[in-house]
């Protein structure tokens, strides 16, 4: 087994301080070759507590390009709880996926969680389920094991998209055309909610086995969401998405959509202002997750949580007026404004 602090280290050739995603407090790297696990938990901020973000389960194509996202995703939770005045400190986890996810992984992915003494708490994410996170809890106390927080999730992009609807047409989600990039957990919960509200939906996912089952009027399941005519694009799977070349493909007037850092680059989102395009961040609206499952710890009834989740939208209201009247893109007014 090893387990390294690799914050000021040089290691696997990269100085880690000096990686260009680098703003971080501490950075731990863990391998257990009997468990076939190599991992790496990112501690952004720890200001107002405990480091919370999820877990990753995925194939990187190289150690540099999971430590990429492993400090922009912990960073993004930093500014996502700040936003959500949610009191706890931003942090993620990745595992590189050498093989299949097993119990023997998981249990010793927990002990990476007790080696650093309740400092980051997981909870799921990509290639990680509540079912493997309820695995982890009988290793590890340092896990959000209570709540799924994709349909959390779900329901604070739909407050979030409602509201920015609202504002840039002047009109309802009825008969509005929206469409969403992955099929999981968040996209499927967010594709229902639309749905009910009479918005045209449209679904794609790389999975398709995903789609199969999927027979809620209003939805149509199609090729490709991102290149898709309509009047909203949202992104619920990975991230790096929208690139230089990438955004020329698209066809909708909003993005709203769930999935972290979808930006590959942050100038992206001047390139996507100046084509018209009203892109909300993903550190804006995907918080639902981390509402729901800070709920019982905040002590937060249900009430208390939907009011939580609504003011998801507040806040969409409010720096959308603000950029608009600015003539800026919300990532920049999010830079100058404060929430």
């Amino acid at each position: 087994m090893i387990f390294k602090d690799i914050t000021d280290a040089n290691f696997n050739g990269i100085d880690i301080s000096s990686h260009h995603e680098f703003s971080h407090e501490k950075v731990y790297y863990y391998e257990d070759p009997k468990a076939g696990i190599k991992s790496l938990i990112a501690i952004h901020d720890s200001v107002k507590g405990p480091a919370i973000g999820g877990c990753r389960f995925r194939q990187y194509d190289s150690f540099d390009a999971g430590l990429t996202d492993v400090l922009r995703l912990s960073k993004g939770m930093t500014d996502k709880n700040n936003i959500a005045q949610i009191p706890f400190g931003g942090g993620k986890a990745v595992i590189f996926q050498q093989d299949q996810k097993s119990e023997a992984l998981l249990e010793s992915f927990a002990t990476f969680l007790n080696l650093l003494q309740g400092a980051y708490i997981s909870a799921e994410d990509i290639g990680i389920t509540i079912e493997d996170i309820r695995i982890i809890k009988k290793y590890s106390d340092y896990v959000f094991d209570n709540v799924d927080p994709g349909p959390y999730t779900a329901k604070g992009l739909f407050y979030a998209i409602e509201e920015a609807v609202n504002i840039y047409f002047s009109e309802s989600l009825n008969g509005k055309k929206v469409a969403i990039q992955g099929a999981g957990s968040v996209g499927r919960g967010l594709a229902e909610y639309l749905a009910k509200s009479g918005a045209k939906v449209y679904i794609s996912d790389i999975d398709q086995s995903k789609l199969k089952d999927i027979r809620t009027n209003n939805i149509t399941c199609i090729d490709d969401a991102f290149s898709f005519e309509c009047d909203v694009f949202s992104p619920c799977a990975v991230g790096a998405i929208f690139t230089e070349s990438s955004i020329n493909n698209l066809n909708c007037k909003i993005i709203a959509g769930g999935a972290n850092n979808q930006l590959l680059d942050a100038s992206i989102a001047d390139e996507l202002h100046s084509k018209g395009i009203v892109f909300i961040p993903d550190i804006l609206i995907n918080s639902g997750g981390v509402i729901g499952l800070t709920k019982d710890l905040l002590g937060r009834n249900k009430t208390q949580t939907d009011k939580a989740l609504k003011d998801i939208a507040n806040r969409v209201k409010k720096i959308m007026i603000f950029s608009k009247e600015k003539s800026i893109s919300i990532f920049e007014g999010l830079k100058i404004q404060e929430l």
